[in-house]
């Protein structure tokens, strides 16, 4: 017998008659040859050593790459520091320019260095505590920004209850010779809540694996946070206070990642509401809204300030009529010193040094949010993109205020008007934002 095998059967067929499977015949397998064997290994081997050397090529890329980043740490960014000492220091000017005439006529003060004394004094204040916040850890505000909100929130109840009326508004804590606008520390105090709250909570803000837990505590919970520090500063009617206040929670939590349109939805028809009701209820903030471009609005009334301040604007020209020689600080302009102090800035230097300041808090916006981009986490990155989007949309205010672009709601100019708590209050979070640049990452030189 034979002993050679049959072909490997691989398929089978059957008739409709129903014979019986039927063997097709296969090529035989070609023997491969052992060098061919030993041609192919290699070439798997080289494909894989390539594979594995340009593996670690982009990992000794990347090692090389992330070596040129360093945590800056004990050094201010330079910009940052130059730039509010700058601003600091025009203002701290203006101030005695805008104010000397009406403090020397005023017949309470008569004395035309009263208000430049005060705000050396508060720039002094400021400035210490502007550099002793700056060395310290910007963590150790995480740690404390429960205690910080809850202060601010104490703060906003307080002047309800304790708190000294000026005209219609009553938004003044008076201790002594100590007058505090609560505003002022709650608007820091919601900012670095806001900052600790999200970044407590980034996960489920950002990943939206649930879209229903990111909804409630990404746009809700937020917005609840931001609603009860608005509702008691309208409370004080300060409308201007609560604008700004709810401007900056909505920037805050916009930038970490919530749905715009969710947003509006959320927030657009009760905010819409408080508005409404508020300025139904307060005749005077109505009357600004309505004398706010009519032709017709008294002058001699509610649009003397704006009407006269319009008139600074243009008196200025292109140069300006000179520092310390403006004619409509006396007396005409209301306020010069505080809220429409841009108004004589721009009498005295005119439309060239209009467009200097508002680059230089253009600048100052810039490398605020340079700042942010380049801090070492969420909480410090909010912290410092709430603390310059602050500066920013105050200063945006002031000038369309004062150039009646929009209804005059009395926001006062950052580092430029006169005030003590606002002053001290904007020099401490500068000092958080430069403690915050001290830790930021950057590419070594």
């Amino acid at each position: 017998m034979s002993d050679k095998r049959p072909p490997v059967q691989n398929s089978r067929r059957t008739s409709g008659s129903g014979n019986l499977p039927q063997r097709r015949r296969t090529a035989p397998m070609k023997a491969v040859e052992p060098s061919k064997k030993k041609e192919d290994k290699s070439l798997v081997s080289i494909a894989t050593g390539r594979a594995l050397a340009s593996i670690k090529k982009k990992d000794e890329k990347w090692e090389n790459e992330s070596r040129t980043l360093q945590r800056v740490r004990h050094g201010f960014d330079r910009y940052m520091v130059s730039i509010i000492f700058i601003l600091i220091a025009l203002g701290t000017v203006m101030v005695f320019s805008a104010s000397y005439a009406s403090a020397l006529n005023d017949p309470k003060i008569q004395d035309a260095y009263h208000y430049i004394r005060q705000q050396l004094m508060f720039v002094g204040i400021g400035s210490l505590c502007m550099i002793g916040i700056s060395f310290m850890p910007y963590h150790w505000f995480k740690k404390l920004a429960p205690s910080i909100a809850i202060a601010g929130v104490a703060l906003l109840v307080l002047v309800l209850v304790m708190g000294t009326a000026r005209g219609v508004a009553q938004r003044w804590i008076i201790v002594g010779p100590i007058s505090v606008q609560a505003s002022e520390p709650a608007k820091a105090a919601l900012i670095i809540f806001l900052a600790y709250y999200i970044d407590k909570h980034y996960e489920v803000i950002t990943k939206r694996t649930n879209k229903e837990k990111t909804f409630w505590q990404g746009i809700v919970a937020p917005g609840v946070i931001v609603a009860v520090f608005c509702g008691l500063v309208l409370l004080e009617k300060h409308l201007s206070g609560a604008i700004i206040i709810g401007l900056i929670g909505m920037a805050i939590i916009f930038i970490s990642g919530a749905d715009i349109l969710k947003m509006v939805l959320c927030y657009g028809v009760p905010a819409g509401l408080a508005g409404g009701i508020y300025l139904l209820t307060n005749s005077y903030a109505m009357a600004r809204i309505t004398t706010h471009g009519n032709e017709n609005a008294d002058i001699l009334g509610e649009a003397w300030q704006t009407t006269q301040g319009l008139y600074a604007i243009g008196s200025g020209g292109l140069l300006g009529l000179g520092l310390g020689e403006s004619n409509l600080k006396n007396n005409y302009v209301s306020e010069a010193h505080n809220d429409f102090i841009f108004t004589i800035w721009c009498e005295e230097m005119g439309f060239v040094g209009a467009v200097i300041l508002i680059a230089l808090y253009g600048f100052f916006i810039w490398r605020g949010f340079v700042i942010a981009k380049r801090a070492p986490d969420t909480f410090s990155s909010l912290t410092a993109f709430g603390i310059t989007f602050q500066v920013g949309i105050q200063a945006a205010l002031n000038i369309l205020v004062v150039t009646d672009i929009i209804p005059n709601t009395g926001v006062s100019l950052p580092f430029f008007s006169y005030g003590g708590s606002s002053l001290v209050m904007l020099m401490m979070e500068m000092g958080v934002l430069l403690s915050i640049s001290r830790h930021s990452y950057q590419k070594s030189k």
